[in-house]
């Protein structure tokens, strides 16, 4: 008996452990480095910059034909009826030519080579344009991933607000029935029941609508929200002055950068009209054979080379126009990227400002949840010694949960102000990315 009584009790502990086991199933963290990299490699504007890099590609290989010689071939084939006027017998032959004609550009005065810079800039913007696509997805994704933990944490903490609330209305409900409580205390808890349900419910849409966002830019959800972990602060990578912020900006920040070689693209297109006023000089060698052509019966063989001189100049001047208009175009783009600099220095600024004023919220925000977690405790304890009243209680319960609510979004706002900052200084990566490890 006691042996079996020994193993009964071995059987029952092997039992509640393997429940225990699977209550808390362990939770594999979600692989936010692969997630991103598959992101910054699949993403449709992504891929789409993908095929304008190539395409652009193509079209620098075609403007540097320019400098290379062309092969024209053309042969006819008909049946040719030439009647004289005057002297010479009429003629109806089936006549046959074939000519090659080979021209090359002696010069331009630098249109060709205008045109090949200018097809290499607009490759360097593109390629350009793809680092700030590929900056302003990779924040968005970040932001998704923030927004998604925001959302989790005030729903946890609105549902564990109602559950507190519904066990304390079901025991003021208890006392009522059993005659030692009061209808109004029900009643009361029963109110504060609802709002806190509405909460709860504000909290769960603000989550889908987190839930959607992320699906669009990683492409799929997470099965367990809880293996989703905060991200490290990047405060080390970031300048301790706004002076040098300012700098670093203006020096790195990749939307900048693409619009900047815009510019260079205005200046340079400036360049091509101006080689439109100048004529064009081209050699050309010609061979064509002829078979009853031209009313001549039998066959005939020419060969000619030659330099030729043109010189297409509209009698309006329209050619001046075209330059003058060029270089007004070049103004208007520096002007507007001058705008764009300073529109992101206010971004910057308003970036710094706003992750100062963040971080000093957390910490007060932070520090009021831990003092509406004591309050609540005390609150609790007092009310089972008649101390408090129940409209305390409740009170407590609906400050803790806005109070853990605006922390945790204090803090997810401090991540996202950093991140940000460190986006408009060109210095966002997938390596300065890190995941707080679970304990």
């Amino acid at each position: 008996m006691g042996k079996l009584f020994f193993k009964l009790v071995i059987f029952t502990c092997l039992c509640v452990t393997n429940i225990f086991a699977q209550e808390k199933p362990e939770i594999i963290p979600y692989n936010l480095e692969a997630a991103l990299k598959t992101v910054l490699n699949n993403h449709k504007t992504i891929l789409a910059t993908k095929s304008d890099i190539k395409a652009a590609e193509l079209r620098v290989k075609q403007s540097k034909g320019g400098f290379f010689p062309s092969l024209d071939v053309t042969a006819n084939w008909g049946h040719e009826n030439i009647i004289k006027y005057g002297p010479g017998n009429n003629t109806q032959l089936n006549a046959r030519d074939a000519t090659a004609k080979l021209t090359q550009t002696i010069t331009d005065f630098g249109l060709t080579k205008s045109t090949v810079k200018t097809s290499k800039l607009s490759l360097k913007q593109t390629k350009a344009t793809e680092t700030q696509i590929k900056n302003d997805i990779l924040l968005r994704a970040i932001t998704a991933y923030l927004r998604v933990i925001q959302s989790r944490e005030s729903v946890r903490y609105a549902i564990q607000s109602v559950a507190n609330i519904k066990k304390q209305t079901e025991l003021e409900d208890a006392a009522v029935s059993a005659g030692g409580g009061l209808t109004s205390d029900v009643l009361q808890a029963k109110t504060q029941l609802a709002g806190a349900q509405a909460r709860l419910i504000q909290f769960e849409g603000v989550l889908a609508a987190s839930r959607h966002e992320f699906e669009y830019v990683f492409g799929s959800f997470p099965e367990n929200l809880n293996s989703l972990s905060l991200l490290k602060s990047v405060f080390d990578k970031l300048p301790k002055t706004i002076e040098e912020a300012e700098e670093s900006t203006m020096k790195n920040n990749p939307t900048l950068l693409a619009a900047r070689i815009n510019e260079d693209i205005g200046k340079e297109a400036i360049n091509t009209a101006k080689s439109n006023l100048y004529p064009t000089l081209k050699g050309i060698i010609s061979h064509s054979e002829k078979q009853d052509f031209g009313g001549i019966v039998g066959f005939k063989r020419e060969t000619s080379a030659k330099v030729d001189f043109a010189y297409p100049l509209n009698l309006s001047l329209s050619e001046y126009a075209g330059k003058d208009a060029a270089v007004e175009s070049y103004l208007a783009t520096s002007t507007r990227i001058r705008d764009q600099e300073d529109m992101i220095m206010q971004m910057l600024r308003t970036t710094w400002d706003g992750l100062k004023t963040a971080q000093q919220n957390a910490q007060f925000l932070t520090n009021q949840a831990r003092i509406s977690g004591e309050f609540l405790e005390l609150a609790r304890k007092e009310r089972q010694a008649g101390n408090r009243t129940l409209l305390d209680v409740l009170g407590g319960e609906t400050a803790l949960i806005n109070a853990q609510a605006d922390a945790i979004a204090a803090k997810i706002e401090v991540l996202i102000n950093s991140y940000t900052l460190l986006s408009l200084m060109g210095g966002l990566s997938i390596d300065s990315i890190e995941i707080v490890e679970k304990e």
